[in-house]
């Protein structure tokens, strides 16, 4: 009779274990907390304005067909039917709304309101996977270089969940969401191809990074026009020695990107030929800042004075949401944008540390990282009016400015304490990022707190 052999388990396995299980612990607590008493994501504490528009737009493709509306939105909120819309909204595009209209289609709004929670938590899965290859790529670089120690391979990877998954520019989308979300991680998950492009020398992945950006180009056509802007910067700024980033960084590139962000707006044009709608939107002036008014120009009551307030999701993003007598504390004000400093310093000096050392990952940190910061400043009106929706652009470059700033911290613990502390502080601070982001997102946002206000 043989005896059968258990394998051992690999060293490779055991040494991320541990993080794993960190990441499957702070997974349970972040469910946990959602599904507390007075916290829980039920369809009443559902009902925004964004959601309750998501929600007439599939029910009106549905009754009149995707075709008819020219796949528009009817921008309407109501929780019961309406009559046919006579006005449709013509600045999104509609792909990400597609997954909530076959979601109603086969299982009613039952199904779409499942279809909504589904769509942030795959949106922060994604996010988090994207950060945490990029961030693993980087540290290993590093590692190779002899400037890291090998246990941060690991722990990066749990500092990158912790850092990305309960983003606020992620999970605000849960009541407000637009076209930017889908195209936010599609672009998250070609930069991280394109890293893994670059790192193993294989053509399929570079493939997989050109599709997900001509996605993200019609998901929306802005984020489309941003990425080709940071295209052709790149093409005449990185020496695009890698074949990858070669094929990437080229004039063939952006001009698909420009081609696949025009669909969009080529199909509002012929649409409106049809005369058959009322087609509403920003005008283009409007959404770049240059106006003269400064109030009243958007959906918000917002007074627009500099182009500096397209960066207020540092302050406060969630502060639009609230209404009624219900006001953020000054201490978590200051809180907030102290966070979101201590990431744009992180980002700062991880891009400084890249283009020091010539990184190889330096352009698909530039692909994600590039965009938000044009946009800002770019379609800076807009932006300032929406801090909540175009936070989330910002999730990627931002967490791995947390995940670099980390590094460093637990770099300096080493030297002076040794590996154990260094372990001891690094996931203390990892977990640090987690808990306040929990915490803020929990107390802030009024969707938590009770029926959503109108």
């Amino acid at each position: 009779m043989k005896m059968i052999r258990l394998r051992r388990p690999s060293p490779q396995v055991l040494f991320y274990l541990p993080w794993a299980l960190g990441i499957v612990v702070c997974l349970g607590l972040f469910n946990g907390a959602l599904d507390h008493r007075g916290n829980s994501l039920d369809d009443l504490n559902l009902l925004s304005t964004c959601n309750l528009r998501l929600l007439d737009s599939v029910r009106s493709w549905k009754e009149m067909g995707f075709w008819q509306l020219g796949g528009l939105m009817s921008f309407r909120d109501s929780l019961t039917p309406l009559p046919p819309p006579t006005d449709l909204y013509s600045s999104q595009s509609t792909l990400y709304v597609v997954p909530h209209f076959f979601a109603y289609q086969f299982g009613g709004a039952a199904a779409f309101w499942q279809m909504i929670r589904t769509s942030i938590y795959t949106a922060a899965g994604a996010m988090a996977a994207a950060v945490a290859t990029l961030s693993w790529l980087i540290t290993e670089e590093r590692v190779h270089q002899a400037k890291a120690p090998r246990f941060m391979l690991g722990l990066v990877l749990f500092a990158s969940f912790t850092a990305t998954f309960p983003s606020e520019g992620l999970w605000g989308g849960i009541w407000n969401s637009d076209d930017r979300a889908l195209s936010s991680v599609l672009l998250a998950l070609a930069s991280a191809n394109l890293a893994l492009a670059v790192r193993f020398h294989q053509v399929f992945w570079h493939r997989i990074t050109a599709f997900l950006l001509v996605t993200a180009a019609i998901g929306c056509p802005r984020m489309g026009v941003m990425t080709a802007i940071t295209v052709l910067i790149g093409r005449y700024g990185f020496a695009r020695r890698d074949r990858a980033v070669k094929a990437i960084m080229s004039w063939p590139m952006a001009l698909s990107l420009l081609g696949a962000s025009a669909v969009h707006y080529i199909r509002v044009g012929l649409f409106d030929l049809t005369g058959r709608y009322v087609l509403g939107g920003s005008a283009l002036l409007d959404r770049f800042g240059l106006i003269h008014k400064m109030r009243g120009k958007g959906q918000s009551d917002l007074d627009y004075e500099s182009v500096w307030q397209a960066f207020g999701l540092f302050w406060r993003q969630s502060e639009l949401m609230i209404r009624g007598n219900w006001r953020l504390r000054g201490i978590e004000n200051v809180e907030h944008l102290l966070f979101y400093l201590l990431a744009a310093a992180g980002l700062c000096l991880l891009l400084w540390q890249m283009h020091r050392g010539s990184s190889v990952y330096l352009a698909p940190v530039s692909l994600i990282s590039a965009p938000p910061l044009i946009w800002g400043v770019l379609i800076n009106q807009s932006v300032a009016e929406h801090p909540d929706i175009h936070a989330i652009t910002w999730v990627v470059p931002l967490s791995l400015g947390l995940v670099v700033l980390l590094e460093r911290i637990v770099q300096s613990a080493r030297n002076r304490f040794g590996v154990f502390w260094a372990v001891v502080v690094g996931a203390w601070i990892a977990y640090w990022f987690f808990l306040w982001q929990v915490q803020y997102f929990l107390r802030s946002y009024p969707g938590l707190r009770g029926g959503y206000p109108a």
